[in-house]
Parts: structure tokens; C-alpha cells; sequence
């Protein structure tokens, strides 16, 4: 399996008490980020409950997403680095505490997906399936009909070692047949952070990150081996 994986989604998510929307401080936040790193091309608000801000890169896109109760910084298809989305965080997250009329967010949580290219399998469904899991032969006779996307999941509950729950799904890649889908969500819930704590958030993006690139790695690695190849 090859080391280095290609991260195709950050997303931070940040839940804090109800607030009505103001579309003056929204509009205002708008033109404030404008002027930094974090700026986005376009904004719509809906006092129904839903506001964003946006930016289309091609395929990649840019979204601070603005709901009732939290606020979601996302990058779909992403074409930057996790120390530039890092940086956006440290931006957007004190900003974001004025313009909400809010001064913490009771959790916190990070996103991360990204996908593992095979070395010796061409299909990640045969990897997954018939070399973790040992269902050769087991899936068809019953199900009667082929498998478009088939993985694991797993939730690993907050540890007093581990900070946060995490929530992991390994699936095959619909868009690469080769390639190995790993999406690991950190929920960190145990104390509110403020609103200009954003250290404490991009902390916690690199733990997910890390353990993305070590343990979810060294997990796929051991099935990925000539002697189960479907090559």
C-alpha cells in the first residue's frame, strides 16, 4: 500500500448554543474575511436557518456553513494543505464568536477523508471484503446482486489515554477502484472551548490526521500483500 495518502475532505465543525441569525453580522464577517486568507467568494443567507459562504475551485470547494447551532468550515475536494485549512480555523473561529453573538462551543469536531492506493490489489471491494474481512463467497449467494461500495466501521469511544470518539469508515473508493476510502470523524465534547481557543481545535484536527495516516495505515497495510492479490 502506498504511504502516502491523497486527502480529498477537511472539515471542522463547531456546535454551540442556538442563535438566531443576523444577516448584518454575517454580511459583515463576510467582508472581514475577505480581507484574509480565509475569504470566500460568495455568500448566501437564509434567515429560514441555513447561511453559507462559499468559493468553487473546479471541483474543489471552499463552504463555511452557518446552521442554527453550529458552524461547519469544510473543504470538498480539497486542493490545499491541512496547515492552510489549519490556518483558516485560527482565522474563521474568533470571528466566528462575534458574529454569532456567542463566546464557546460546547464540541467540537474534526473530518478527515482521504483514500490509500493499493499495491497489490485492483479492486478495492476484494481487498476489503475477501482479504480483511474473509467473505469470499459469503456475500453474493445472498444478496443476489453485484456490490457497488462495500468497508467497516468502527467507533472508538474517548479512552483517559485518547482524547474524543472517534468515528471510522474504511469502504472502497467509487470513484478508484484501487484506491481505499477512509473517512475518521474526532468528537471532542468533554470541555467547551471559547470561541478564541483555536489552537485547541487545530490540535485535534492533527490528531485525526494522525491517526489516519499511522493507525488506519498500519490497519489496511497487513492485508495488503501479494499472497491474497486478486491482480
Amino acid at each position: 500500500m502506498q504511504a502516502e495518502d491523497r486527502v480529498i475532505h477537511f472539515c471542522v465543525e463547531l456546535i454551540h448554543q442556538p442563535s438566531p441569525f443576523n444577516r448584518a453580522a454575517l454580511q459583515q464577517l463576510y467582508f472581514d474575511l475577505s480581507k484574509t486568507r480565509a475569504n470566500y467568494d460568495s455568500i448566501e443567507v437564509n434567515e429560514a436557518g441555513q447561511a453559507r459562504f462559499y468559493s468553487n475551485r473546479g471541483q474543489a470547494q471552499s463552504i463555511l456553513l452557518f446552521l442554527p447551532d453550529r458552524a461547519l468550515v469544510i473543504e470538498e475536494w480539497a486542493d490545499l494543505a491541512l496547515s492552510d485549512f489549519e490556518e483558516k480555523v485560527r482565522v474563521i473561529m474568533p470571528r466566528l464568536g462575534e458574529a454569532r453573538q456567542i463566546d464557546r462551543f460546547m464540541v467540537h469536531a474534526a473530518t478527515i477523508r482521504s483514500t490509500f492506493a493499493l499495491t497489490h490489489f485492483t479492486d478495492s471491494r476484494v481487498f476489503l471484503l475477501d482479504a480483511a474481512c474473509g467473505l469470499s463467497g459469503h456475500i453474493t449467494p445472498h444478496f443476489q446482486r453485484p456490490v457497488a461500495t462495500g468497508g467497516l466501521r468502527f467507533v472508538l469511544p474517548e479512552t483517559p489515554e485518547h482524547a474524543g470518539a472517534l468515528h471510522v469508515n474504511i469502504e472502497s473508493f467509487r470513484h478508484g477502484t484501487d484506491e481505499v476510502f477512509v473517512e475518521v470523524k474526532g468528537v471532542y465534547g468533554k470541555q467547551p472551548v471559547m470561541a478564541g481557543q483555536g489552537e485547541e481545535v487545530i490540535r485535534d484536527i492533527r490528531l485525526v490526521r494522525q491517526f489516519v495516516s499511522e493507525r488506519v495505515y498500519a490497519f489496511l497495510q497487513q492485508f495488503d500483500h501479494p499472497s491474497g492479490s486478486d491482480a
